[in-house]
């Protein structure tokens, strides 16, 4: 799977991670075993499942997202495709507080919104 591993103790893996304030949410899923969090050499990113908008089809949407380097959305995007078929999700999708999704993210991601972007898995 791309290199991409469940994570299952985050502070042991990436003890010096200089996360944004908003991953607090995310890793409080993660710890209430709402959401898995994956590492592999571009970064980590912690997913969740949901109700897709065609039941009983199911999203799998990217919680948090953290580049260790630069390239990091085109080095991790296969994992996570890989990652949300295994969780039977039809389609993945994410919210950014950044601006500038819509130039970087290739022809298969639609936006949703004004900062959220969807895609088929």
């Amino acid at each position: 799977m791309h290199e991409y591993r469940l994570v299952d103790d985050l502070d042991k893996r990436w003890p010096a991670l200089k996360l944004p304030a908003a991953a607090d949410e995310a890793l409080e899923d993660w710890h209430a075993g709402k959401a898995l969090c994956f590492s592999g050499p571009a970064g980590l990113f912690v997913l969740t499942l949901c109700p897709g908008d065609n039941p009983p089809e199911l999203e799998c949407f990217v919680l948090l997202a953290v580049a260790s380097r630069f390239g990091a959305l085109a080095d991790a995007e296969p994992a996570v495709l890989e990652i949300a078929r295994d969780l039977t999700a039809t389609t993945v999708a994410f919210r950014s507080v950044r601006k500038g999704w819509a130039r970087k993210l290739g022809p298969a991601w639609r936006p949703r919104g004004k900062r959220e972007f969807w895609r088929y898995t």
